[in-house]
């Protein structure tokens, strides 16, 4: 292989190797319309419906009656880029340029809107003993700009998607503890594609561009446990944690010019492991009408410090810095009974992001700490029948980017970002 063209694919899938991961730990928390009115506060001490499967198995003991949940989540990101003096590397030699801006557009609306569900089915054994069944989506990705943007040497489409089986046992273990146990079973598939700048191999930057493919998918298994404490008749702590799931991907990965002719074709793996979380909630009964609720959650970001990934042909392999932090997320919220029909919700959240500074941030994650308003209703159709609405509006601090590839290019500027959800859901009682 050409050694210019070696480069540039490793520094290609450098950046690849780097968006898969924060493809990855793009956590969904989307798993539950009656949490998402209240901005998920309390998530882990709240036990209302079947959705406490996913955020503490525990509170499966709280419900008297066999359900089924099924809810689904609108989520429409937005993520406008606005460059700030972005440039070719001074690669020198034949060409004799030095240093020269970036080329192309601001890629459009890079949030892509999303539809994730889930499904849950909670049944009490005896008065002791309670299981359940959670289908959902714990992580995902869905970003995509126009092949020809300033920063298409970066990203162009990043896709994931994980589906996670919850099977989940819950005790009572004495009158006032609630003990809880799940195995999760997750399939993870990540889809990424990038521009390489063919153009420098002849010195001449930017005037042939190729594309970078990326596919791979793999099985997981990890577990969640969790525990709530019935203080006094109206207040009650729960502590949940979800393990971190190991996924060895692998796929294909390839390199083709213009014309389609196939640069580089390889089997490419690469380690990745999903964040455990530890989630500390509470939960008090005001009155026959409020009840307030409130969280702080953990996720384990520090896994990723870097990320590997191999090829069999060794064209392909790289090792890529990562360097990011744990995260805290806070939440605060209310439940108001309004009468035996209708429920409403409503909460506050403040979410870190992982991502230390703008040098660490990448144009697949272009993320930053996030503030959350949400709302949320419910109506009781019937003894059976309880259809649950929700929506959120996420504040997303305007994200600055400084990424700098392997050989040189570097992605200056920042974003206007943001984040709607809407979300509805049918329970079913028997």
């Amino acid at each position: 292989m050409n050694s210019k063209l070696k480069n540039i694919s490793l520094s290609v899938l450098l950046a690849t190797a780097s968006s898969s991961a924060s493809a990855a730990g793009f956590a969904i928390m989307e798993q539950s319309i009656t949490n998402l009115g209240r901005a998920f506060s309390g998530s882990a001490a709240v036990a209302e419906d079947a959705s406490t499967i996913f955020f503490n198995p525990a509170g499966l003991t709280y419900l008297d009656r066999t359900e089924v949940a099924m809810g689904l989540n609108y989520i429409k990101p937005k993520s406008e880029f606005h460059n700030d003096g972005s440039a070719v590397p001074d690669f020198g030699g034949a060409g004799g340029f030095s240093g020269q801006a970036l080329t192309g557009g601001d890629g459009g609306d890079a949030g892509h809107e999303a539809f994730v569900p889930n499904f849950y089915l909670a049944h009490p054994i005896s008065d002791k003993v309670s299981v359940g069944f959670g289908i959902t989506a714990p992580f995902g990705l869905k970003t995509q700009y126009r092949d020809d943007w300033v920063g298409r040497y970066f990203a162009i489409k990043s896709e994931l998607l994980t589906v996670n089986f919850n099977p989940s046992i819950a005790i009572q273990a004495t009158e006032k503890l609630s003990l809880g146990f799940g195995i999760s079973a997750q399939y993870a598939d990540a889809k990424l594609t990038q521009m390489a700048d063919l153009g420098a191999l002849g010195g001449f930057p930017q005037a042939a561009d190729g594309k970078v493919k990326l596919g791979a998918d793999d099985w997981g298994y990890g577990y969640n446990l969790g525990l709530i404490y019935q203080a006094t008749d109206n207040t009650r702590v729960g502590l949940a944690f979800r393990s971190k799931i190991s996924h060895s991907l692998k796929g294909d990965g390839t390199l083709k010019d213009a014309s389609g002719n196939t640069l580089i074709a390889d089997d490419i793996e690469a380690d990745l492991d999903m964040p455990e979380t530890f989630s500390l909630a509470i939960h008090h009964k005001i009155d026959s009408k409020w009840e307030v609720m409130a969280d702080a959650t953990l996720t384990r970001w520090s896994r990723f410090q870097e990320l590997s990934i191999q090829s069999d042909g060794g064209g392909l392999s790289s090792i890529k810095p990562e360097d990011w932090e744990n995260s805290m997320r806070y939440g605060l919220g209310l439940n108001y009974n309004h009468s035996d029909k209708w429920q409403f919700r409503a909460g506050v959240a403040y979410d870190e992001t992982p991502i230390p500074s703008s040098g660490e941030r990448t144009a697949r994650i272009p993320g930053n700490d996030r503030k959350w308003v949400a709302i949320g209703a419910s109506y009781h159709y019937s003894d059976n029948i309880v259809i649950d609405a929700a929506y959120a509006h996420l504040f997303i601090d305007d994200p600055k980017i400084n990424e700098t590839s392997e050989t040189g290019y570097n992605l200056k500027g920042s974003y206007d970002a943001s984040v709607d959800i809407v979300g509805l859901q049918l329970r079913w009682l028997m």
